[in-house]
Parts: C-alpha cells; structure tokens; sequence
C-alpha cells in the first residue's frame, strides 16, 4: 500500500515539503490542502504589485494547482479547510468549501504548514470593504482592484514594520496621501536606534505623515460600510482606505485536537527533523518556532526563506529521510522609498536580555570609492558580546548596496566569528562595487578598539 502524506497549507513550507516529499518516495500518495484558491505565491512581492513596480499578477505565482501537480506530481485540493486532526486515528476532517460537504481523509504521516495569521484590533467594522491586511495573494489583489476601481484620495497604515513601510511607498507610488499611525517613538522597533531615525528621515521626505505614540480606539464607518474615520489617543484621522499592518501570530488552530505542544512565543515547537511531539506529525514554516542560533531561544520570525526551509525537511523526514534544520538567525531587510535597512542576528536590547555583555559600534562608509559615480553612504551598527568578542547582531543601512553587505554579517553571525575574525575577512576592493576599506571592515575595526 503506497504511503500517504498529507499537507496542511500552501505558500512557502506547504509546496515545499510536498514536493520533497514526493522527490524522496516517488511511490508516496502526496496530497496538498489549502483553503485559499492559490498554493504557492510571493508574498514578499505583493507591496510591490500593489505599488505598480512589479506590473502583471501572474508574476507573483510561483505554482498554480495545475502546474504543481504536473511538475512535482502532487496532488492539490484548494478551497479544503482542513478543521480538525484525529491524531489518533490518523485521520483529517476536511471541509470542500465549493461543495459545503465535510470528509474524512486518512494519513501515515502529517504535514502542517498553516502559516500565520495577521493580529487584530479587535474594534468594530475591523472587516470592513475599504479595511485590508496585506496578508495574501487574494487580499493583494483585492487590495489593488480597491485602489485602481475607487481611486481613494487619503490612506491610513495602522503600524510602523516591515509591511508598513513597503505599503507607505506603495500607496505614496499611487498617488495617495499616506499617513502611518504607530504606537512607538519611532517606526521599526527591533532595529537600532540610529537605523529607526533613518527611517523616519526618509518616510517625512517622502511625504508620509508619521504619527508616533497612537493608540486606536474606534473605526468609524458610514451607511455604505466603509471605514471614514480612525479615532485614536492622539485626534481622530480621516481616511478612503485603512491598512492594518499589526504584525502576524501563528496560525495554530488545529493544533489543540491533536494537543501539538507549542512553545513561548504561540508556534509549534520541533526537533531538528521538524517532528513534533505527536508521533507521525511534522510542522514547518510560519506557525512554528524557530531556534535561534545567536542566543540558542526560541523565536518567532515568519519569513519565506527560514520556511521553505524548514518545510523541506518536514517533507523529506515524512518521506523516510534523515534530514536536519538546526535553527536560523534573523536576516531581513526592507526598502523604505530610497533607503535600504536591513537586520542581522539580535539587537542590542535581546542581547542584552539573553545575558552577553555588549558593545557596539555605528560607523558610516562608502558604497563605492567616494567619487565614483553612484556613490552612496553605508552606515554600519555592529553588535558584539565583550567577553567572547563574538559579533551578536548587524543593522545595515544607506544607499544601494547596504543590504547586500548585511548578507556578509550575516554569514559571520551564523558561524560564530569574532570583531578580529570579520576584520580579517578578505573583501573585494574594486571601485564601480566597494572601497578599499568596505565599511564591514571599519565598523569591525571600529569595535575592536571598545573592548
């Protein structure tokens, strides 16, 4: 009898873990649930849809349904919630939501990869027509068709992170008035000091209305049921169009029937083969935990890389493989209008908080040589423990090319090395691409000089 894998969920670890498993046991019944009409899609793309830079929809999918079963020869059910795990019985209750009919499927072996889902205000009229969460393909063009068929004149963003900075530059692209509503000083609040002004500085250029220290209280809406009006702690804020950018939880659900232990931050807790505490089960990507490698805690960081990641070797280990993911670090970067911000490793406060003794350093640099057309500024802010010398964390910023250097820091990060050991890297120096002294280089010997 051939074996039968089931997965639970689409986008990054879903498809993932199919096609692996697949791959592994080609002789393996694979079958791929999701509730939704698309399975494998670039979320990250979508602000950039939506802003008019990326400019047909079908770039955004990676796999249709179709395509998936024809290429990796599984099969895929959409519109299948998946509503509860008989563990014991090794059996799914899945609800075909074209046909309202509930059916039950057997499984040897469970994949979950049910993803995130965004947090709520918890206020009235959270769901109304003009309210949107940019939190799916569906709700992207949703999003899109909103803008392009109403032509709303002032737009609010509730929260000042990662998604609220990409849908500020959207919507400026648009032609709209954009204001950002956020409950802090200053927008991005896991990044430095020093990155967070920058931020700032770029958003006011840029025309966005950055509003700082706002608590919402109530959306107002008019006959018609759209949203006209945010009351908060700091006036009442008109608007055509609301963006709830509050930031995601993991999407667990299912996971109470079949009393899957999850871990402090919500998600799923795994061993290093993505299995979990219910034999014959396996969870990877958005609604799981992840062990962070720099302070060995538990984390919570929904994104694509560390998800497809993980969901593949949930689907190979499910397959009969021996396959490990040993934990990640925070590597994630942003374009906010001209400016490029990225983060490796931990902040300063988290190390802090997990007991290293910190220094750290914040340097500027050249892109290029200083007169080299194109040039642009680099600013550096390292992070490093006083005792081992170890560097911890990174916020790279500035001009083209500041991103892309943060992979670098990132590598050093993940494998452990020192302020002397990143100094002592050997980096290119050609003019059109980096200076004789990259500003990694400098902030390294910048540091080494606080111990």
């Amino acid at each position: 009898m051939k074996q039968r894998i089931l997965v639970v969920g689409g986008v990054a670890a879903g498809p993932s873990a199919a096609s692996k498993a697949k791959r592994v046991n080609p002789n393996a019944d694979v079958t791929l649930f999701e509730q939704g009409e698309h399975i494998s899609y670039g979320i990250c793309e979508l602000p950039y849809y939506i802003g008019n830079e990326v400019k047909e929809k079908e770039q955004l999918i990676t796999y249709t349904p179709q395509r998936l079963e024809q290429v990796k020869g599984v099969k895929v059910k959409i519109f299948h919630r998946v509503e509860e795990i008989r563990a014991v019985k090794k059996q799914l209750v899945v609800r075909d939501l074209d046909r309202e009919k509930v059916q039950e499927y057997e499984y040897d072996r469970l994949v979950l990869a049910t993803g995130a889902k965004s947090r709520r205000l918890g206020l009235d009229n959270e769901d109304a027509r003009n309210v949107f969460r940019v939190n799916s393909l569906s709700e992207g063009y949703a999003l899109k068709q909103f803008i392009e068929e109403e032509k709303p004149l002032r737009a609010l963003i509730v929260g000042g992170g990662y998604i609220g900075m990409e849908m500020c530059e959207a919507l400026v692209n648009n032609g709209i008035e954009t204001t950002l509503l956020h409950q802090g000083e200053l927008p991005m609040s896991g990044l430095e000091q020093e990155a967070r002004k920058a931020v700032l500085g770029e958003l006011v250029k840029n025309g966005v209305h950055f509003k700082r220290n706002i608590h919402c209280r109530r959306l107002k809406a008019n006959e018609k049921g759209n949203v006209v009006a945010v009351d908060t702690s700091g006036g009442e804020f008109s608007a055509d169009l609301v963006i709830l950018s509050l930031g995601v939880e993991p999407n667990v659900e299912l996971c109470a029937s079949a009393r899957i232990h999850l871990g402090p931050n919500g998600g799923i807790t795994t061993d290093q083969r993505q299995a979990t505490n219910v034999d014959t089960i396996f969870a990877g990507g958005d609604c799981c935990e992840v062990k962070n490698l720099v302070n060995n805690k538990w984390m919570y960081i929904p994104l694509a890389t560390t998800a497809s990641k993980q969901g593949w070797v949930a689907g190979e280990n499910a397959a009969g493989g021996k396959a490990t993911f040993k934990g990640a670090i925070r590597a994630v970067a942003v374009k906010v209008f001209g400016l490029e911000v990225a983060q490796v490793g931990i902040s300063s406060e988290e190390a802090r908080q997990s007991g290293f003794d910190v220094v750290s350093e914040h340097i500027s640099g050249d892109s290029k040589i200083s007169f080299y057309p194109g040039n642009a500024k680099v600013f550096v802010h390292l992070i490093a423990d006083k005792k081992s010398r170890r560097v911890l964390g990174a916020n790279v910023y500035g001009g083209v090319g500041s991103v892309l250097r943060a992979n670098t820091l990132g590598v050093a990060i993940q494998q452990r090395l020192t302020v002397d050991e990143v100094f002592r890297l050997d980096m290119i120096y050609s003019p059109p691409f980096a200076p004789l002294w990259d500003p990694i280089l400098i902030a390294a010997n910048q540091l080494s000089k606080r111990f």
